[in-house]
């Protein structure tokens, strides 16, 4: 016969308390991910004080040296559009006017801009400055989150636009380009991780809605119709490569590289799509073009231009709305606490 022997009374009794002993490895997670950034650019130009203000302030007079706007522009409190002719603008919100005073040796501009009016925003400020004769301008633009070439994309770009400022100033001609080559380009924010929200956005049901497809996918070589507007006709984006998540050094992000074809026009359009991290949980969606030489001197580029940056506004719009709704608790419709 064998005899059990009763287990001691500290194994009998339930663990109703935290083990003294706990695992080896805890559980990491991380709990922001932010970038500022911030762009610096100065120009002396060799006028006074209120010659350069009205330039900068003026809504008849920024229109011939940056972009066209409306009354609305430089009045604090209210927006306005900074528009390139070409499809592409800013969307501002003036925070704070200060012209010349009574010393007349100081202003400020302040407002805050989104480009093509879903981009993030980001903060810049107009400081001018008397120098005898001569005046400095000094832009300073700061940016959260933005994207990974921001620095070098708005950084090689500040310090044109201070040019043609001064340019304008002294000859007082139209010294603003007509349209532009490249582009459009256009960034949203999505409120999903970069690898979550861009298998959302690649998914056929997804792209019915908010690229308006009628027929093919994202897939390299299966052609993809979408219309591109009311009254405007259909293109036809056909992917050349897609990169999935892990397979390209150094940022192992999924992309894809497309070609855009159009009925009249001489030759196809090239276009890049891709996805990065911004706020922890967060991404930003961008698309960027090349290619318009195709089209000479003829003014169906500008046209054609402006058609393709509303559509890709108006298409990452309707993604944002897409994913807020996919991505919200059922207790709260789009994210938002009723």
């Amino acid at each position: 016969m064998t005899t059990v022997s009763p287990l001691p009374d500290e194994l009998t009794v339930p663990l109703t308390e935290p083990s003294p002993f706990p695992p080896f490895r805890a559980t990491a997670q991380p709990v922001a991910h932010d970038r500022w950034e911030r762009l610096i650019t100065t120009v002396t130009v060799p006028a006074d004080l209120d010659a350069v203000w009205t330039a900068l302030a003026d809504p008849g007079r920024i229109g011939l040296w940056l972009a066209r706007t409306g009354e609305s522009w430089a009045r604090e409190g209210e927006r306005s559009m900074l528009d390139f002719r070409d499809g592409e603008f800013f969307w501002c919100h003036t925070d704070e006017v200060r012209p010349p005073g009574p010393d007349g040796h100081t202003a400020t501009l302040s407002y805050r801009w989104r480009w093509v009016g879903v981009g993030p925003a980001t903060r810049v400020t107009w400081q001018l400055t008397a120098m005898g004769a001569a005046t400095t301008v000094t832009v300073t633009e700061i940016s959260s989150n933005g994207p990974s070439d921001w620095r070098s994309w708005n950084g090689t770009g500040w310090p044109g636009i201070l040019d043609q400022l001064s340019d304008h100033v002294q000859t007082g001609r139209d010294v603003r380009w007509t349209w532009r080559r490249m582009g459009p380009y256009v960034q949203t924010e999505l409120p999903l991780p970069a690898y979550e929200a861009w298998a959302a956005l690649t998914a056929v049901p997804a792209l019915q809605y908010w690229t308006g497809r009628t027929s093919g996918s994202l897939n390299v070589d299966d052609p993809m119709a979408f219309v591109i507007g009311d009254a405007s006709g259909s293109c036809v984006l056909t992917v050349t490569e897609h990169l999935e998540a892990g397979q390209r050094f150094p940022s192992y992000l999924p992309s894809l590289n497309f070609r855009l074809d159009r009925g009249g026009w001489p030759d196809h359009l090239s276009g890049h799509l891709w996805i990065e991290p911004a706020h922890l949980g967060g991404s930003l969606l961008q698309v960027f073009h090349y290619g318009w030489e195709m089209f000479g001197s003829t003014e169906t580029a500008p046209h054609d231009r402006t058609l393709l940056t509303r559509f890709w506004a108006s298409a990452f719009d309707r993604l944002g709305t897409l994913i807020r709704r996919a991505s919200a608790p059922p207790d709260m419709p789009d994210g938002i606490p009723g």
